[in-house]
């Protein structure tokens, strides 16, 4: 019996980020193609396999260990969608709604350079919301005086 090799969190979250992203783009041509009467077998068999797909990545994901603090920014966006449900109701409510959350959010994506939280923005599809919730990420950067974001929160701490 072969061990399957161990992908690091953040890569995973590269990978789950693609096929939520690809998931997203199908249901709306789902949607669209209902009204059409178009057969639309071939797509909900390619839906129910990104399903099973993300779903095995998101198992793998949390028995993953955390290292990096892109590590640690990846399992909160996949908790964001698939345990919390916050990205909806950000998108629902507004950003505004949610000032310390959204505070926290865009301090640590600034946090890891390029880093994008793909649930916040498939949920905040509005023009505007989601730099609106991330547009200040540059305004949070540090000075060099202050303890970093992850110093000042103890990641990777015991």
């Amino acid at each position: 019996m072969t061990e399957r090799p161990h992908f690091s969190i953040s890569s995973l979250h590269k990978r789950w980020a693609k096929l939520e992203d690809e998931h997203h783009r199908l249901a709306t041509s789902i949607n669209e193609a209902r009204t059409t009467r178009a057969d639309l077998e071939q797509m909900r068999q390619r839906q129910i396999e990104l399903l099973l797909e993300i779903t095995s990545i998101v198992a793998e994901m949390r028995d993953a260990p955390a290292t990096t603090t892109e590590d640690f920014i990846a399992l909160l966006d996949v908790a964001l969608e698939h345990e919390l449900d916050l990205a909806c109701d950000i998108a629902y409510y507004g950003p505004s709604d949610y000032p310390m959350t959204a505070r926290l959010l865009c301090a640590l994506a600034g946090a890891v350079p390029g880093f994008e939280f793909n649930s916040l923005r498939r949920w905040l599809s509005l023009p505007g919301q989601f730099e609106q919730l991330m547009g200040s990420a540059t305004a949070i950067a540090r000075t060099q005086d202050e303890p970093s974001l992850t110093e000042q929160i103890g990641f990777g701490e015991r």
